[in-house]
């Protein structure tokens, strides 16, 4: 019979759900709950309290409990010290974001879920190296960095008929911007840095994909050179028609879509916000988060250079299949699973 998994997530959609695709290879029997029907945190709460029943039952008959975020780990302590479990950080982002009295109960809470779980899965070093801060030496050895991956090489349309699709001149430059469109991402600079680059004469489209909160200002402010999609349900058109893509985020775990722009080969343009610059290292540019001056500099020159677009698009391509492909964090997620569990996983 085959081990069970029961995977706890604090919502539905994020990247969360292609880390779980990308587990189903394992030869396990897995589950997944969500401990609230909605991302707001105003919806949540009714939510958490008739869903949480559900998944303490669910979860006694488990033989590993996955718990996927710091708020959800926060929200199952209970859970995870009674059964065996493991946790994923995802970018701490309750953690990064807290202050003041808050901050004080995060670490706290954050302390004991780590205490409370056989193995910690941080994305990213800088995630090990702020919990290795907020943690006694014994709890450190708990911490293991396993980075996220992009799904397997696209087969979406070549480039002409993705651009044709999107009615984009063969001569115009391309910047994409995907992902959810909220504060922590921050799609108003990159809007704003590239109505400034076209201004000043680049040959510069951005392409903005994602709804959110900030879906209305966007929109408000989105000029001749931006055009804002909404939700797309075909990420590798969007991939495929691109040039370079842009990721201003104030903070990150490990963003897919710079996974999946490194894997395509496009130049990568991110903001030295927490996540992404050890993500791309020396493979893509850095700007000042929020600057906007600095990011227009960035894609006018790039907008003026093909070669150098080109460069940087190779140096993303193989530093991805140096690091960060599918295959490798199936392995490792594979030998850590039968590790937890007793029993021998086969990679792919």
């Amino acid at each position: 019979m085959q081990p069970t998994v029961l995977h706890i997530l604090p919502h539905r959609g994020g990247g969360v759900e292609n880390y779980l695709a990308q587990l189903e290879f394992l030869a396990l029997t897995q589950r997944r709950l969500e401990l609230s029907s909605s991302r707001s945190p105003l919806g949540a709460g009714p939510s958490i309290l008739v869903r949480w029943p559900r998944i303490a039952a669910a979860s006694r008959h488990a033989d590993l409990v996955h718990v996927h975020g710091d708020v959800a780990a926060m929200l199952s302590l209970p859970i995870m010290r009674a059964r065996p479990s493991v946790l994923t950080t995802h970018g701490l982002h309750f953690l990064r974001r807290a202050q003041g009295a808050r901050l004080v109960l995060a670490r706290s809470a954050v302390r004991s879920a780590v205490s409370a779980s056989r193995r910690t899965i941080c994305t990213s070093e800088a995630e090990r190296d702020e919990l290795g801060e907020i943690l006694p030496a014994a709890l450190r050895a708990r911490l293991v960095v396993i980075p996220n991956a992009a799904p397997r090489d696209s087969r979406g349309p070549d480039r002409a008929h993705a651009r044709a699709q999107l009615e984009l001149g063969p001569q115009t430059v391309v910047a994409l911007f995907i992902g959810q469109l909220e504060d922590r991402k921050d799609p108003l600079t990159a809007v704003a840095a590239v109505s400034a680059a076209a201004a000043a004469g680049a040959p510069l489209t951005l392409l903005v994909a994602g709804e959110g909160p900030l879906g209305a200002q966007v929109r408000a402010q989105a000029g001749p050179a931006v055009r804002v999609l909404g939700y797309r349900d075909d990420p590798d058109t969007l991939f495929a028609a691109a040039d370079l893509l842009v990721a201003p985020s104030l903070r990150e775990g490990q963003s897919l879509a710079v996974l999946e722009a490194m894997r395509d080969g496009l130049a990568v343009v991110v903001s030295d916000g927490v996540g992404n610059p050890e993500l791309v290292g020396d493979a893509g540019v850095i700007f000042p988060a929020g600057d906007t001056a600095a990011l227009a500099a960035v894609l006018g020159h790039l907008a003026a250079d093909d070669g150098e677009r080109q460069r940087l698009g190779a140096a993303a391509r193989t530093r991805y299949e140096q690091q960060f492909t599918l295959e490798r964090f199936q392995q490792r997620m594979a030998a850590l699973y039968g590790e937890l569990l007793g029993v021998r996983l086969e990679g792919p």
